[in-house]
């Protein structure tokens, strides 16, 4: 290979096997040629080679630049004008220096819905008459069911009844789940009953002006049968039973009412989230909407395993709230993208990521406008995000940078 191929100037040939006929000796008396000298590489290109620039996706890591090392850029040409010339050079354009915040983000599937589902049963002799339609929700006295023509009603609470409440029964904390809820529901007034563990005349009273309004026998006393008792409001999402047959057993499939999140995150990136934490839904629309992180899992589940895949990966399942639930939609359950933000930087000097340049020596540089043309300044790289870089080095906000066009 000739000087003129090892600069790239545009002086080899190539396209030839063959090697090339030797140059006849000058004259003895001839003086020697001058040296070729560059002419000054101007704004829109550099003499017979292309611009080499970083076309990096927002977000990657600085360590992924290096790994991109195929990119590099030195003074002169490459040599690879076909016709030995010097090759046309790059459009480009200027883009400014300027100070930004910039948010490094991850993306997780995930999948939006009204979280668990358990069963709800029923725990009656007699025929189930009526069962409430998938997506009803259940609150606080409303019914479940109705066996033998009569409603269960819903009570809240943090356990279900265990034994058969009414005048004489031991003081418990069951006797207290009855006596909130009446009051709740407006049945009798904290002023008329206090609500303790502790079953008085007015709980009897109380007891069976409810059992008047539901139209039962007004005995006062209530059995586990008579009623159903749920931590909260329920969303009824599939129907178990149906009318006709026996009213004991499971009945219902019941969820929460609100609308959330659920992601299935990778045991190892558990750190990456934590409660509290804001972050971006991206609905099956493209739309995007505010949540919030409730629920962090503690404890790994291994996915069952497909014979023909490789072994599955250990996850928490991670729930988030909707700012705003009715930004959702009406869908039951679709697939969506969390956005999480995994690190930040605060006012930071950026620049787009293609004006940035891979050197051959090692490590990045950018090419700043001058008042005589451009300049390569050294940058050492920062956060990365939304096509962007953070630089610190020889740049300041309002620098013009070279970028292509």
């Amino acid at each position: 290979m000739s000087a003129a191929d090892v600069r790239g100037d545009g002086a080899g040939t190539s396209g030839s096997a063959a090697s090339p006929a030797p140059a006849p000796e000058p004259a003895p008396d001839t003086p020697p040629a001058p040296p070729a000298v560059a002419p000054p590489i101007p704004l829109g290109g550099r003499r017979g080679g292309r611009r080499h620039r970083l076309a990096i996706a927002g977000g990657v890591a600085a360590a992924a630049l290096v790994g991109a090392g195929v990119l590099s850029w030195r003074s002169g040409g490459d040599g690879d004008a076909a016709d030995g010339g010097e090759a046309p050079a790059a459009a480009t354009a200027t883009a400014e220096v300027a100070v930004r915040d910039l948010e490094e983000r991850t993306d997780l599937d995930g999948t939006l819905g009204y979280g668990d589902t358990h069963e709800l049963a029923l725990n009656q002799p007699g025929t189930l008459t009526w069962l409430p339609a998938e997506g009803t929700v259940i609150d606080r006295g409303q019914s479940v069911a109705e066996v033998d023509d009569r409603a269960v009603p819903l009570l809240l609470g943090d356990r279900p009844l265990w034994r058969d409440l009414g005048p004489g029964v031991d003081d418990g904390r069951d006797v207290e789940l009855i006596e909130a809820n009446l009051v709740a529901l407006g049945v009798v007034s904290a002023d008329d009953l206090t609500v303790d563990q502790e079953w008085t005349s007015a709980t009897t009273e109380a007891v069976e002006d409810w059992q008047s309004s539901l139209g039962w026998e007004e005995t006062g006393r209530i059995s586990p049968a008579d009623v159903v008792v749920e931590p909260a409001a329920v969303r009824v999402t599939a129907r178990v039973a149906e009318p006709g047959g026996p009213a004991s057993g499971p009945a219902l499939t019941v969820g929460g009412t609100g609308r959330q999140v659920t992601v299935d995150l990778e045991a190892t990136r558990q750190q990456m989230v934590q409660v509290g934490q804001k972050v971006d839904v991206e609905l099956p629309d493209g739309s995007t909407t505010p949540g919030t992180i409730a629920t962090v899992g503690t404890v790994a589940v291994t996915p069952e395993s497909d014979s023909m895949g490789p072994d599955p990966t250990p996850t928490i399942e991670v729930t988030v709230t909707l700012d705003d639930p009715a930004a959702s939609g009406t869908l039951d359950q679709a697939p969506v993208t969390v956005w999480v933000v995994t690190s930040a930087a605060q006012d930071v000097l950026a620049v787009p990521v293609d004006a940035l340049l891979a050197l051959a020596e090692g490590g990045y540089a950018v090419e700043r406008v001058t008042a005589g043309g451009t300049e390569l300044v050294a940058v050492e790289l920062g956060a990365f995000a939304d096509g962007w870089a953070q630089v610190t080095g020889d740049v300041a906000e309002g620098d013009q940078v070279v970028v292509p066009e």
